[in-house]
């Protein structure tokens, strides 16, 4: 999973869990608010009109008794009280009105909210009976005493009013205490609602802490453990221990890790061709000075045994014109052996020139050793390149050379000219046996041979001079072809390289 995807998932995950929360606190809001608003619309509303109602009857039960009392005190002294005991019976009568007002909304609102309470808990019809006995009574009193009834014809009236009055608070009261149990228990269950949401809120919020601590842990390890072993590995690396990170997965870290693996073998091998280079350098420089110290002698030598040829008396015994030609067959051997230990470690710069590849060719065939039973078929064609025709020469003249010494008996050497546009191949085919498919990889390898005597120096420096050319050399089995592939114009392709390294270290 691609880093960018892990953030999005984490970032989606987040989102979400922070929607749950809110969805869970939003539904249990909802549900407080609705207990709430039952509360409030329906069982709230009834205990207040009671109480209203209770406090109507108390009301109504004062004024009574005030609109008496000053009605007596008229009564005995009328010429002092009159104007001043009228206005205040008004004030009484308006407050005995207010009264029945407030009883009669309190009354209409209570009976409305309990239309759905069962039968046996309805006091409308109670209430409204003993208030209408209440009221009527009172009625009843203030009229006889404005008619000038006595005190002690009221008496028995007034313990009617107060039986009545009792009624109708009690009334109210078994009301009132059907009532309450009910808004305490709305209250206890709007209080539970509320702690039931504060303690889901608080649980959905840390398991919204918890998973996002969780999430972040994750997403980060899966990051934080691959960077690093990819620190150890690079640590590794620069002190020269070519390890791998070995990272598994499928994100840019993991292709980092993939990067700096093929980095360490690619160091590993670099650093392999490195001791190998260093080795052969070495190798070279003493070769060189061991070829050049062995070229005189065996010149000498060589000399030697030419003017012992031309003064030999011919008559003289075959035994020892055989071991002068095998001293002679020696000497060829140990000197084509310098030369390609020289034309290995000679790394002299180039002397390009425009040649003719057929000339080059022809004069590495006439210049090599092949058996009579072998027929070597030049190309009819011939391409002009820029090269080192020197150089080129050894080149083909080893390829001639190996490819004869391939063919047991008779057989057939083919060499073809391929023109490309800007390149040209040269292939070498010999009607010998092949090279084994597990020597094909090592054939150009320095110090590599198959044979009894030889350095093992020569293919590796044909690919060291056509590398040097900017070419390149192959082989291929069933037949046996090596092919060179030559650049027609070497500086070309060194300017193009140098453009094309430009333009990236631009970029």
């Amino acid at each position: 999973m691609k880093i960018r995807t892990k953030l999005s998932f984490e970032a989606i995950l987040l989102i979400g869990l922070v929607g749950m929360v809110s969805l869970i606190g939003v539904l249990n809001t909802n549900q407080v608010k609705e207990s709430f608003l039952e509360l409030s619309n329906e069982t709230m509303p009834v205990l207040d009109s009671l109480k209203d109602m209770r406090w109507a009857a108390a009301w109504v039960t004062e004024s009574t008794t005030q609109i008496l009392l000053l009605e007596e005190s008229f009564d005995n002294h009328p010429e002092v009280m009159s104007q001043n005991v009228e206005e205040q019976i008004e004030e009484e009568l308006f407050e005995l009105e207010n009264a029945k007002a407030l009883f009669t909304k309190a009354f209409t609102e209570y009976s409305i909210l309990i239309e759905n309470y069962p039968e046996t808990n309805r006091y409308d019809k109670t209430i409204a009976k003993e208030w209408n006995d209440l009221i009527m009574i009172s009625s009843k009193m203030i009229s006889m005493k404005s008619r000038g009834a006595a005190i002690e014809d009221i008496v028995d009236i007034k313990e009617q009013f107060d039986n009545s009055e009792h009624s109708v608070n009690q009334v109210i009261h078994l009301a009132i205490e059907y009532t309450e149990p009910q808004v305490s228990s709305g209250q206890d269950g709007v209080e539970s609602i509320v702690n039931n949401t504060t303690t889901t809120i608080l649980v959905a919020l840390n398991i919204f802490i918890i998973s996002a601590l969780s999430i972040r842990y994750f997403v980060m390890r899966s990051i934080s453990n691959p960077l690093s072993k990819i620190r150890k590995t690079a640590t590794e690396i620069a002190n020269g221990n070519f390890v791998k990170s070995k990272i598994k997965g499928n994100d840019e870290i993991t292709e980092l890790g993939q990067d700096i693996d093929k980095m360490s073998d690619d160091l590993k091998e670099l650093n392999k061709e490195m001791i190998s280079s260093e080795r052969l350098s070495s190798i070279g420089s003493l070769a060189s000075r061991l070829a050049h110290d062995l070229r005189n002698p065996l010149s000498v030598i060589k000399n030697a045994t030419e003017i012992l040829n031309l003064r030999l008396n011919p008559n003289m015994d075959e035994k020892v014109d055989h071991q002068l030609a095998m001293v002679g067959r020696a000497i060829s051997r140990m000197s084509h052996q310098i030369e390609d230990v020289l034309d290995f470690v000679n790394v002299a710069d180039l002397k390009l020139e425009s040649s003719s590849v057929i000339t080059i060719i022809e004069s590495a065939v006439l210049n090599t050793v092949v058996p009579k039973q072998i027929k070597v078929n030049l190309p009819k064609n011939s391409i002009t390149v820029i090269c080192d025709p020197y150089r080129l020469e050894v080149v083909l003249s080893n390829l001639v050379k190996n490819a004869s010494q391939a063919i047991e008996g008779n057989g057939e050497i083919n060499i073809r000219i391929i023109d490309k546009k800007d390149d040209i191949l040269i292939e070498i085919e010999d009607s010998g046996q092949g090279i084994p498919e597990s020597e094909l990889p090592k054939i150009f390898e320095p110090l590599f041979t198959t044979k009894q005597s030889g350095t093992g120096l020569g293919l590796a420096s044909c690919k060291s001079i056509v590398e040097r050319h900017h070419g390149a050399i192959t082989v291929r089995n069933n037949p046996t072809v090596f092919t060179i592939h030559l650049p027609k114009n070497p500086s070309r392709v060194i300017h193009t390289r140098k453009y094309m390294e430009k333009s990236l270290l631009s970029e």
